[in-house]
């Protein structure tokens, strides 16, 4: 994530400030990741526990990017979790969607090299 890109998601309102410290919504992160040669974002349940209401997701973003001269593919991945104990109110009924957003938001934040925390990361 270079500065201009930094600035154009501030422009956006792809940053949030809460409380001092500024995040980066989903929004963003994608903007930025399809500047970067994102070809496909791919989210998929690792475990669904219904009983407990908890639910995780990995999510893996793939791109093509140029690297000492030559073209590649690239991939990159994490996991996502959303619970009754890590979500707002507002996002109860959504547990399952939230735990798949949070994974592709953290598959995101490594393919554009972005150091903020995601907004969708945060809890209550």
């Amino acid at each position: 994530m270079n500065a201009e890109q930094l600035e154009y998601c501030r422009k956006n309102r792809w940053i949030v400030n809460r409380q001092g410290q500024e995040f980066i919504t989903f929004k963003g992160l994608l903007w930025m990741a399809h500047q970067m040669g994102l070809t496909s974002l791919i989210s998929t349940p690792v475990r669904e526990d219904y009983e407990t209401f908890f639910f995780v997701f990995r999510a893996e973003a793939k791109g093509i990017r140029e690297v000492a001269g030559q073209t590649v593919e690239v991939s990159f991945a994490d996991e996502g979790d959303a619970s009754m104990k890590n979500v707002g109110k507002m996002i109860l009924p959504h547990l399952r969607r939230m735990a798949s957003t949070r994974a592709m938001v953290r598959a995101l934040r490594i393919y554009t090299g972005c150091g903020l925390t995601a907004f969708e990361e945060l809890g209550d």
